[in-house]
């Protein structure tokens, strides 16, 4: 990971308490492997005609090099790219898992909530646990208010990474109606699921985010989580603790300043210092 002036709290949310490590790592393969694809002024329509007729390597390769760009601002020379890229959308449902994912994420970016009814049937129907990731960072993108019921309903999965990434779309969402469904989630049973919803639940200063945000900057809570690594640890307290300042009141003040004045990691330090600050101002 990054330190934290480079990159967003968005952006380490979704590189950890977000995905899976796995996808990461391949998005990081892909980006050296494939990056070729995107160095020879290949068009728009070039990548859709490739996804289309290209061979199988070709095709998904193809698919996430549109991803990238329209990251770039290059849709606005194609006002009918959402119609040409729901048409193959909906021919891929057989097809190779990873075009399907990166034309989800192609659906998201474009912004056109004319693909909404289409990624929730993927979401409802697709059996990969990976593709309704995508789906679902797809729908938090777009931030249609029609989707809410089915991402709340993700939010339920069985799967943790389902639940972990529809408790983060809730919080994009930005609207009202997904706070009972972040509520429930404050219970989950994982604790990235719960660190998720807090942090959604945050963005409308509903207090009751403050048990789980309070479990997010204890570094003696965090080192008991399995598997997560003093870096992780870090970016998990980070996150926490702009949310922890403004809905905590004195108490949170307190343990921010014990935090910036004695934890071991400079950068964590730092947080918590800006994080008492910006309460103050």
């Amino acid at each position: 990971m990054t330190d934290l002036p480079k990159d967003s709290p968005r952006t380490i949310l979704m590189q950890f308490v977000i995905f899976p490590l796995g996808i990461a790592l391949a998005a990081v393969v892909i980006f050296f492997l494939f990056g070729k694809l995107a160095t020879e002024n290949h068009s728009i329509p070039d990548y859709l005609n490739t996804i289309r007729s290209g061979s199988s390597h070709e095709r998904w390769q193809a698919a996430y090099e549109l991803s990238k760009s329209l990251k770039r601002g290059e849709a606005a020379h194609y006002p009918n790219l959402e119609q040409e890229v729901a048409a193959i959308y909906v021919e891929s449902k057989s097809d190779d898992p990873r075009i399907r994912r990166y034309l989800s994420m192609v659906l998201g970016t474009l912004g056109d909530r004319r693909a909404t009814p289409l990624l929730l049937e993927a979401l409802k129907n697709d059996s990969s646990v990976e593709n309704r990731i995508y789906v679902l960072m797809a729908l938090g993108e777009l931030r249609d208010p029609l989707s809410i019921p089915s991402v709340a309903q993700a939010a339920n999965d069985p799967e943790s990474d389902i639940r972990k990434t529809a408790y983060f779309v809730l919080g994009e969402m930005q609207d009202p109606a997904v706070v009972p469904a972040l509520v429930r989630g404050l219970d989950d049973r994982v604790p990235d699921v719960r660190w998720n919803a807090a942090l959604g639940l945050s963005r409308f200063n509903d207090a009751r985010a403050l048990p789980v945000l309070r479990e997010m900057v204890d570094r003696k809570q965090l080192a008991g989580v399995p598997g997560i690594q003093e870096e992780q640890q870090e970016d998990v307290m980070i996150m926490a603790m702009a949310p922890y300042a403004r809905l905590g009141g004195p108490a949170a003040r307190a343990d921010l300043l014990r935090i910036g004045d004695s934890d071991p990691s400079l950068r964590v330090r730092a947080a918590a210092k800006a994080a008492t600050a910006g309460r103050n101002g």
